[in-house]
């Protein structure tokens, strides 16, 4: 096919698709890869609650000769070693500002650098700490021209159940340029609007790849409605199944050498739908917010609306950590092949909230069937506790030692996976994606330094791997000023930033994480 014919039927085709905005990006991808257009950046952020043990997680050595710790070992285990900065002693307590404490201020500053006023009015406990400035995925959404996509972003959480409702600040990691009223309990003024999670795999999934199917299929403009591909993949039917036939004609349009690249686009999509279906298909486990039907004795992780906060007795009567496991992949999953197939250039996802209900059977020593929660069991330790030798150690912070490594081995599977995959343009998917990961506390004390952090990926951007640095008092900020160095933004690109504004709460990029 000639140059001319070549984009006189590429137009042909946008034109035909009509709102099918998922196969337009398709073809762009494949027009940019054949012009040998290098892989886009991209950035997911990746939260676990209740901070860390210290004797667990801080290696022993620096630079890249450490000695990984056992908090660590699980993305070792995963070959993820080279891909990963492990960092140890940021601080948050330079910015915690008036409003709030714990786990809510904790969430709010971390993801957006910036002291806190109020309290939210009207709870049962004056705890929750509404935002006070955007937060860092779309600090860097807006200033990052490479990270905008036409649709933006994506947010999604695997359990949202807390104490009491609604405890915005630690079920929520994304807060909006825009501000709105807040009645608080001090003096009312403005927050930056909470951008909530999608706390449901199944909508997450239908709010990205229901633009892959065509107008024509009876969708209004933009793609398909959630009822239509909800019940595509309860009749184990995949969405590309109504785009064969443009898919095939896409075939025919593109390069020969780019035909692999179609197929790539198909592969993403139908391994999380295979996931999805199956799930629902079976009925093993429920999707929260999934519209097929569940079996009455399978509960979701959704807040209820009532009071938990009652920690006198953290035991369970259920556990949670298969469904948990299996949602928090499903999520990834979509948010992967999302990334992929290029609809998507910047993520957050959030494993559980501070104040989480997660219940875990088996995890507490000498105690094989007892099943204990994860956060209101963290209420019986302090901090000195979590620090004292192995041998003396109370069995609550083995425990809580026991669920961080949980989420440590579940993450490291999820970004694995993220470096096994090939992305739209042919590079590798982890080599172009920044993945912080992050949590809200230093450790179950509530305190705000010494703060851990993992950084994963980004090695075509600039990003070292195969680091430990222990970084005393260093601000938490400078975490989010690396990132924004390595997608191409200097400090002074922000300086009119609201995070900027205090000269205590940043330093500037790390440099022994970047090239």
């Amino acid at each position: 096919m000639s140059m001319s014919n070549y984009r006189f039927a590429r137009r042909s085709f946008l034109y035909s698709v009509g709102g099918a905005v998922g196969l337009k990006t398709m073809l762009r991808n494949l027009h940019a890869s054949a012009q040998q257009t290098p892989s886009p950046p991209r950035l997911l952020i990746i939260h676990h609650p209740v901070g860390t043990i210290r004797p667990d997680f801080e290696p022993v050595g620096t630079g890249t000769t450490y000695t990984t710790s056992r908090l660590l070992k699980p993305f070792e285990t995963a070959n993820l070693r080279a891909n990963m900065t492990a960092l140890y002693g940021l601080s948050l307590e330079s910015i915690p500002g008036p409003g709030g404490e714990g786990h809510q201020k904790g969430q709010v500053i971390m993801m957006t650098g910036t002291a806190t006023k109020f309290v939210r009015a009207g709870e049962l406990i004056a705890q929750d700490t509404p935002a006070d400035g955007p937060s860092f995925d779309q600090i860097l959404l807006k200033n990052v021209k490479a990270l905008q996509t036409n649709k933006g972003y994506v947010n999604a959480i695997a359990d949202n159940r807390v104490d009491y409702n609604p405890e915005t600040s630690t079920c929520c990691l994304s807060y909006d340029y825009a501000t709105r009223p807040v009645q608080a309990t001090t003096a009312n003024g403005v927050e930056n609007i909470p951008l909530f999670p999608e706390l449901s795999p199944l909508q997450l999934y239908v709010s990205l790849f229901g633009s892959m199917m065509p107008v024509g299929m009876g969708a209004a403009a933009g793609g398909a409605t959630n009822d239509q591909l909800i019940r595509a993949l309860k009749e184990r039917r995949s969405v590309l199944d109504y785009s064969l036939r443009e898919l095939a004609r896409l075939q025919t349009l593109a390069p020969a050498s780019e035909s692999a690249k179609i197929d790539l686009h198909t592969a993403a999509i139908r391994k999380i739908e295979t996931q999805l279906s199956t799930q629902i298909a079976t009925g093993t486990v429920t999707l929260p917010g999934c519209a097929a039907t569940p079996p009455a004795n399978i509960v979701g992780g959704k807040y209820d609306g009532g009071n938990h906060r009652d920690y006198a007795n953290p035991t369970a009567t259920a556990s949670d950590e298969v469904l948990h496991g299996q949602v928090g992949k499903l999520h990834a999953g979509v948010i992967r092949s999302a990334f992929v197939c290029d609809l998507v250039r910047v993520a957050t996802f959030q494993w559980s909230p501070g104040v989480n209900h997660i219940a875990f059977q088996g995890l507490y020593p000498g105690e094989a069937n007892t099943i204990y929660m994860h956060h209101p069991l963290s209420h019986r330790v302090n901090s000195a506790d979590t620090r004292a030798a192995i041998a003396t150690r109370k069995p609550e912070v083995e425990f809580l030692s026991r669920v961080e490594e949980f989420y440590n081995t579940q993450t490291a599977a999820i970004i694995a996976d993220f470096k096994a995959s090939t992305d739209a343009m042919g590079g590798g998917l982890l080599d172009s994606t920044i993945i912080p990961y992050v949590t809200e506390v230093a450790a179950c004390g509530h305190e705000y330094y010494p703060m851990p952090a993992l950084l994963f990926g980004g090695q075509k951007l600039g990003m070292k791997g195969g680091q430990y640095w222990y970084l005393d008092k260093r601000p938490h900020n400078d975490l989010w000023l690396t990132v924004a160095q390595a997608l191409g933004l200097t400090t002074d690109a922000l300086k009119t930033e609201k995070f900027m504004q205090d000269s205590k709460s940043v330093t500037g990029p790390i440099t022994q994480v970047l090239t």
